[in-house]
Order: C-alpha cells, then sequence, then structure tokens
C-alpha cells in the first residue's frame, strides 16, 4: 500500500513538472514571438488639415486646405514596414495687391521606411514615424494679367510623419497622425515684364484616416 501511495505520488509530481515545462516553454514561445512580430500590413484612406510652410504661400493661401491620401505599409523586418503614399491637395487664394483670384493643385508621391511598435497589446494600439522621399507635381492657375495664367513645376523632396493606429475591430483601423514635408519649387515664368519664384509647397497636416490591417 505504501508503495503505492508513493508511486501515486511520483507520478503526480511528474506530471506536475510536466505541466510546468509546458507553461514555460509556452510563455518562451509567446516572448520569442513578441520579439519577432513583424507590424501587421495595412491600406488607408486620410483625410486632414494642409498648411504651407512657407510665408510667400500662407500670404496667397491664408486658410488651410483639405488633402486626402491614400496610403499603405508592408512589413520588412520585425518593427519596420515600407510605406507608400498617394495624395492630392487643392487650394485657392488671392493675390496681396490686386486681391485676384490663385489656385494650386498638388500630386505627392511619396515612399520611407517605417518603424511600427505595439505599444498597447490590450488596446491593439501601435506608434509609428516614417522618413522618406516625396516626389510632388504642382500646378497653377493664375486669374491675372501680370503673371502667367498657368504654372506648373515638378521636383523631389522630403516627408516625416508620425502617429497612432487603432485596430477598433477586426482588422478595422483608425489612424491619427501628423505629417510635415518640404519640397523648394521653381514655377518659372514666360510672360513678358514678369519673372518666376522659387517657393516651398510643402507644410505641415494633421488628420485622420480609416484602413483595414491585415
Amino acid at each position: 500500500m505504501k508503495l503505492i501511495q508513493k508511486s501515486g505520488r511520483f507520478c503526480s509530481f511528474l506530471m506536475f513538472l510536466a505541466c510546468f515545462s509546458n507553461l514555460k516553454a509556452h510563455a518562451e514561445d509567446e516572448l520569442k514571438g513578441k520579439e519577432s512580430h513583424k507590424p501587421p500590413a495595412y491600406i488607408d484612406v486620410k483625410t486632414g488639415y494642409f498648411f504651407f510652410a512657407d510665408l510667400p504661400m500662407r500670404n496667397l493661401y491664408k486658410e488651410g486646405g483639405i488633402d486626402v491620401q491614400i496610403s499603405g505599409a508592408y512589413p520588412l523586418i520585425p518593427y519596420l514596414n515600407i510605406y507608400g503614399s498617394v495624395e492630392y491637395l487643392e487650394k485657392s487664394g488671392r493675390s496681396r495687391n490686386g486681391n485676384e483670384r490663385t489656385s494650386i493643385w498638388e500630386v505627392p508621391l511619396s515612399i520611407g521606411l517605417q518603424p511600427n511598435f505595439l505599444i498597447s497589446s490590450k488596446l491593439d494600439l501601435r506608434y509609428y514615424f516614417t522618413l522618406g522621399p516625396r516626389y510632388i507635381f504642382a500646378y497653377v492657375h493664375n486669374c491675372s494679367h501680370y503673371v502667367p495664367r498657368h504654372m506648373h513645376s515638378k521636383g523631389l523632396g522630403l516627408f516625416v510623419n508620425t502617429g497612432f493606429i487603432f485596430n477598433v475591430y477586426h482588422g478595422l483601423t483608425i489612424d491619427i497622425f501628423g505629417e510635415y514635408s518640404y519640397k523648394r519649387l521653381r514655377f518659372s515664368s514666360h510672360k513678358p515684364f514678369t519673372q518666376g519664384h522659387t517657393v516651398n509647397v510643402g507644410g505641415a497636416l494633421l488628420g485622420l484616416g480609416i484602413g483595414y490591417s491585415f
């Protein structure tokens, strides 16, 4: 009888060790998974309020304007995405002296590297920071006899953005972000007795996005 009791205790001890080892291995696997975790790929549609950084541009286009983007990111290595976006911006204003109407359209194309970190697994909240080049196509239409009616330019600049992504429901995400871009473009004039000008067509943007992660 004592032998049976001792055998039973020994078996219980072995079962305890097996359960402990299994839990320890599971915890280690979870830790390794977190350490090697890649951020999810995502695509979203973002919109925000844009302000020019350059003073001459703010004098022409005093009010902010609506900016619309389609962006996406794909994981390269743990905690690092490659990011891309296409953007559209339109603003209208008036000249300082003649109070004549002018409008500008911009189409920026961006690509960059995006460190991306999970900061709350409970809230499924991620923080990101993106930096990279941005190629901007710009077109200006002037309603004035003193400057060219149509002006256009393009060139390569830089952008940086940062924000938080919430996974609110089964891959549906909300993106709260801020962004800054910089590019000086030369708008040449072919009209007699007028001259072109060089301005920074970048600026600051604050906005909100809705997307899907997978």
